[in-house]
């Protein structure tokens, strides 16, 4: 069945706002529940590094600040599992997240309908919804980041493409907005930078072509990386060092399956073998995340390869030698 584009884009909104809703609202969360409420959030989202993710943040308190000032409330109950949680605070959570899921689904619409893209409509469909899955089953760690974050890499993404097609300066420009906003949200901005360095260098090799985008990107994450630490007077790039826990815990191994097993499944997709050289080489510009990801970061959270995933999946059906 051939769709057009407002039905891919209805159909992929739709799913991601149904998965979403029932995730949040039909199963309890045992793993987060205890940040799900204004005191303990600030005291979580307050420090360390969590306090340089300035965006996710403040759209969180907004979202909690409109739904407390609706004059007829919120019927809806989550089950939670820690006696302390808000169940006001947590549907702030759910809508922030569902509303940024659902805008994720979106850009994957845009980024398939791409003349870069290759893939058939079935494709296509399977492909956003594996992907919004991906996202939705991760989401048992429940931040206020995460579904953002997955947004401003997508749009990076489609916009990039755009920027592959024309390579004008305004275009660069957006390129670079759109880094300094993400990254204000969360440190995963800087995937952006390895996503575009892997195309610039699958198609112009290590050039001017490639090395001027490339230094402006990175610019812009470093001017906002450096930029909030000096304003809160405080640098800090990791809060402890889980490395030798990521390890020894029976659980984080199993996140470190759920990554080898979703890296392996975005190779098998892949297009072709140049795809396959693309999502390798992808990695390999993303090592300082991925390293970050282990020394700081625990693996048992699987959303942390989300990123990754859904770059890659994209990236092996992306046919950078179309003109």
């Amino acid at each position: 069945m051939k769709l057009n584009l407002f039905s891919k884009l209805v159909f992929a909104a739709a799913l991601a706002f149904l998965a979403s809703i029932f995730i949040y609202f039909s199963y309890a969360n045992v793993y987060s529940s205890v940040l799900f409420n204004e005191e303990t959030f600030h005291q979580q989202y307050g420090n360390g590094i969590y306090q340089y993710r300035i965006l996710s943040s403040y759209m969180l308190e907004s979202v909690d600040a409109l739904i407390k000032s609706m004059p007829f409330g919120i019927k809806i109950t989550p089950y939670l599992w820690d006696k302390g949680a808000d169940p006001g605070f947590y549907i702030s959570f759910a809508v922030l997240n569902t509303f940024f899921t659902v805008l994720s689904a979106i850009m994957m619409v845009f980024i398939t309908e791409s003349k870069y893209f290759i893939a058939t409509e079935t494709e296509k469909t399977l492909l956003i919804s594996a992907s919004l899955f991906a996202i939705i089953i991760t989401q048992f760690v429940i931040v206020p980041y995460d579904c953002s974050s997955y947004f401003f890499l997508l749009l990076f993404f489609w916009v990039f493409l755009k920027f592959l097609h024309k390579e004008s300066w305004s275009i660069l420009a957006v390129l670079m907005l759109i880094m300094v906003i993400s990254s204000l949200n969360r440190e995963t901005s800087a995937l952006s930078i390895s996503l575009a360095a892997t195309i610039l260098f699958a198609k112009f090799g290590t050039g001017k072509k490639f090395l001027i985008p490339v230094i402006f990107l990175v610019l812009s994450f470093v001017v906002v990386y450096f930029g909030v630490r000096l304003y809160f007077g405080r640098f800090a790039t990791h809060d402890n060092n889980l490395l030798a826990l990521n390890f020894r815990l029976f659980r984080n191994w199993l996140g470190i399956f759920f990554w080898l097993v979703f890296f392996a499944f975005s190779l098998i997709i892949a297009k072709d073998r140049t795809a396959v050289r693309n999502i390798v080489i992808f990695h390999f510009f993303a090592i300082p995340y991925i390293f970050m990801s282990f020394y700081g970061g625990i693996l048992y959270e699987t959303r942390l390869y989300v990123p990754l995933f859904l770059t890659s999946v994209f990236l092996g059906r992306t046919e950078l030698n179309r003109n």
